[in-house]
């Protein structure tokens, strides 16, 4: 095995070295990547092809952290289907390249989101068994200040969940999953309670007028478990997030991007900034957006 010391060893031909300096590159950009899974927390995104327009943005915000980024994807090869290709629905190769572990379950065929984002967190969750913290939020949210991640910490204190939102909701409580940070065996005695109400389907027929949708469950679980749940100062202006503002706004510029978008173009709104959409994957609507901008900057 090739070491700096040999770099120093007069005996070595120049040649040899070039060699051997090659290796040595090669472990240390290894090293680059490997090191943050020494760290104590880890970062879940996830997504699946509807979001792929806003996917890039979510992982370059979020990549400046610094924290280990694994994207968890909802599967959408229908084995039945075998016209369907890769191209069609998976991210883009520059995409896939800034992530440092890729989970995709099964082939989902249950209707709407609560059935493959369970499964998402569930082997998202396994495979970061390393970290101490968990932050998970949807690819299609972005972070404008991830220098102020670290806050994160302080906000949760000795709580083990600090969601982007709660809200008693009429006796209903319902715990924001598009963005939570939480201690990793809280989230995943979570999960747990979440797969025991909900797997097979007539534990789910049991308990789906009780317990209502992810958020829901979410908040139940943290309920029938004890979870100390950090409640954030300011929640935002709704589950969506359709529009900027909340406690996480305010401290790391968290916003659902995909939200403010569908809001903004259904009624004639501002748009977000051009740099959070990816061209490839939008058809007129990206030519709207850069329109606005553009009109904008005239003025």
């Amino acid at each position: 095995m090739p070491t700096f010391a040999d770099l120093e060893n007069p005996s070595i031909t120049p040649e040899d070295k070039v060699l051997i300096q090659s290796v040595l590159d090669r472990y240390m950009e290894c090293d680059v990547w490997a090191k943050k899974a020494l760290k104590n927390t880890g970062i879940l995104l996830t997504s699946h092809p509807g979001n792929r327009a806003f996917l890039k943005a979510s992982i370059e915000t979020h990549k400046k952290t610094g924290y280990w980024i694994v994207l968890g994807y909802d599967n959408y090869l229908n084995p039945k289907r075998p016209d369907i290709t890769y191209e069609q629905m998976f991210p883009a190769r520059d995409v896939m390249d800034m992530v440092d572990t890729f989970i995709m379950p099964y082939h989902q065929t249950w209707g709407g989101v609560l059935y493959p984002y369970f499964w998402i967190l569930k082997f998202g969750i396994a495979a970061m068994s390393g970290f101490e913290y968990i932050y998970c939020a949807n690819g299609d949210c972005v972070l404008e200040k991830p220098e102020n991640f670290n806050q994160l910490f302080d906000l949760l204190g000795d709580n083990d969940i600090f969601p982007v939102g709660y809200e008693e909701n009429g006796g209903r409580p319902i715990l924001n999953t598009t963005g939570i940070f939480a201690r990793r065996e809280a989230l995943l005695k979570m999960m747990n309670h979440f797969e025991q109400n909900f797997i097979p389907y007539k534990n789910y027929e049991r308990t789906c007028m009780e317990m209502g949708n992810c958020e829901g469950r979410m908040a139940v679980a943290a309920k029938d478990l004890g979870t100390k749940i950090a409640i954030p100062e300011k929640n935002p202006f709704n589950t969506q997030l359709h529009r900027k503002g909340g406690t996480w706004f305010d401290v790391l510029g968290f916003r659902h991007v995909h939200a403010e978008f569908g809001y903004a173009y259904k009624h004639k709104k501002e748009f977000p900034e051009l740099k959070y959409f990816d061209e490839r994957y939008m058809n007129s609507e990206y030519e709207k957006i850069k329109e606005y901008w553009n009109d904008k900057e005239e003025v």
